[in-house]
């Protein structure tokens, strides 16, 4: 099996673990990883023995890549995005999928323009609870559901980033809701603020309506410990799990049940789906459009909190 060539753009503190995984993957090669800081890219490509780059336009123009992973600030991710793309390379884009809404539309028609497969970095839709989750739902077990909530919170991040806490925490359960629920929300109201930061968001309280179901995320940077939990309630029964010790139970009339299965590091999932999808040539899930749709649900709760009102998404 010919191995695909990969690279990985921006090795700060996210995507070094894209180098790390990459490199212990099956059926690709990790050839480049490309940074902005030459001491952060030489000390990665070091460690994962291939070449380190600071010009994203000089690794596209020595390196025949096939796959790459887009791991720079949020506020880069259209601009390096579209490069690879005209370039004809195959994309994993962290999430947020771009800054704004119209960057992502523009991406979208180079995508479509250049025919490669580009996919959002929703890591936890690759979390086996999330998968157990989403299983329980489609098989029925929890009857009609009627209540998705998430609770995303931790102590201030140590990275340096350029969204505050909707498009860098919250964005991951919005995408979840829409994927677990299988439909559209309607409305959107949230109440968020700064409590520590000068100049973004720390705190969220967001609420999706999604007509016969609703949905709450909570999300801050202020709680002095890490908690990723996850209820879904319905008619028949009600699921817990937990992302970061991937538990997942589920309780009805009888009792609870939890299921024993092998633990796997959301990452490695998430990347060796893609490129498995990129090989076999199917559609890349989530999808460039599964990016704009979780990002305009934050720009919505954003709107909401500033205005003090719903966001209308119906229309």
């Amino acid at each position: 099996m010919e191995q695909l060539r990969v690279g990985v753009a921006g090795v700060g503190f996210w995507g070094r673990n894209h180098a790390r995984v990459y490199s212990a993957l099956e059926g690709v090669k990790l050839v480049a990883v490309c940074d902005s800081s030459a001491v952060t890219a030489s000390r990665v490509a070091n460690a994962y023995h291939c070449r380190a780059y600071t010009d994203l336009a000089d690794m596209l123009r020595k390196e025949k890549l096939d796959i790459a992973s887009i791991c720079t600030p949020s506020s880069t991710h259209a601009q390096v995005a579209t490069e690879l793309v005209r370039a004809g390379v195959n994309c994993l884009v962290e999430k947020p999928f771009t800054a704004t809404i119209e960057e992502g539309k523009r991406l979208i028609d180079d995508i479509k323009k250049s025919g490669v497969y580009v996919t959002v970095g929703f890591i936890e839709r690759f979390n086996p609870v999330v998968q157990t989750m989403k299983r329980w739902i489609d098989e029925g077990r929890l009857g009609k559901v009627t209540l998705f909530y998430s609770k995303r919170v931790s102590s201030w991040p140590d990275r340096i980033g350029d969204v505050g806490v909707v498009k860098d925490l919250s964005i991951h359960d919005l995408d979840l809701a829409r994927y677990l629920l299988g439909s559209e929300p309607v409305q959107v109201y949230s109440l968020m603020g700064r409590a520590k930061s000068k100049t973004h968001e720390d705190f969220a309280n967001i609420m999706l309506n999604f007509g016969s179901s609703s949905a709450f995320v909570e999300s801050n940077w202020l709680t002095p410990y890490k908690e990723r939990q996850m209820v879904v309630t319905g008619s028949k029964a009600t699921g817990t799990a937990n992302y970061l010790t991937q538990q997942a139970t589920i309780y009805d009339a009888e009792g609870a049940f939890s299921p024993l299965f092998k633990s796997r590091e959301p990452l490695e999932a998430e990347l060796s789906s893609f490129v498995e999808r990129v090989r076999s040539g199917r559609e890349a899930q989530p999808s460039a459009e599964d990016g704009i749709k979780a990002l305009t649900l934050a720009e919505a709760a954003i709107d909401s909190a500033k205005n003090g009102q719903p966001v209308d998404l119906s229309r």
